[in-house]
């Protein structure tokens, strides 16, 4: 029964899972938010190969300490190649997972130290029962709602600031008043997103 993961950006296959890793259902409390980073940048690295680590359910999903995703496939099942919607539906999958049992917020501000406001967006989509996966549905707690709830307020927040970005939510202005003075002006800089 192959387990996959990403290594010196490689999808690797092995019988058992690497060293020190355990099923995410069991590690998941104890996560610290530096390791939540570093599996969502886990993550992230399948999507740069092309490939999808398929349904993200707690049966199937395991980490180690230093925050490497492994996912178990059934003999004969491999990764698959990425949707057309690239990562958005296993981001959605993903939030969700963790959120079963971490902190939402924490989740969410990790997550958007990853991906962009585009790629989050795209995966809010997703975040709802028709497209998660039936088993990660059914383990409690019901958290989609919370997650997708979430995700709009990061959104709505626009991105991180202190990172360079193309786009900026706000951008200040100095302006002349007339009276030789400046004043600083916030001017609203309107963005759309993209599905």
């Amino acid at each position: 029964m192959p387990n996959y993961f990403i290594r010196d950006h490689a999808l690797v296959s092995t019988d058992q899972p690497p060293a020190g890793a355990q099923p995410l259902a069991q590690l998941g409390a104890s996560l610290l938010p530096p390791i939540v980073t570093e599996l969502h940048r886990s993550l992230q690295a399948w999507g740069t190969l092309g490939k999808r680590p398929g349904l993200l359910t707690a049966e199937r999903t395991w980490a180690t300490p230093d925050g490497t995703l492994i996912v178990y496939f059934e003999a004969g099942e491999a990764p698959y190649p990425l949707l057309h919607v690239g990562m958005a539906l296993d981001i959605a999958s993903w939030l969700v997972l963790l959120d079963k049992w971490m902190d939402t917020f924490v989740i969410v501000a990790r997550a958007r130290t990853v991906w962009t406001p585009n790629e989050l967006a795209g995966a809010m989509i997703f975040v709802n029962p028709m497209w998660l996966p039936n088993a990660l549905v059914a383990q409690p707690p019901n958290n989609w709602l919370r997650v997708v709830q979430a995700l709009a307020v990061a959104l709505a927040d626009g991105p991180l600031r202190g990172k360079p970005t193309t786009t900026p939510h706000r951008q200040r202005k100095k302006q002349d008043t007339g009276q030789g003075q400046e004043q600083d002006q916030e001017q609203d800089q309107h963005k759309e997103i993209e599905p």
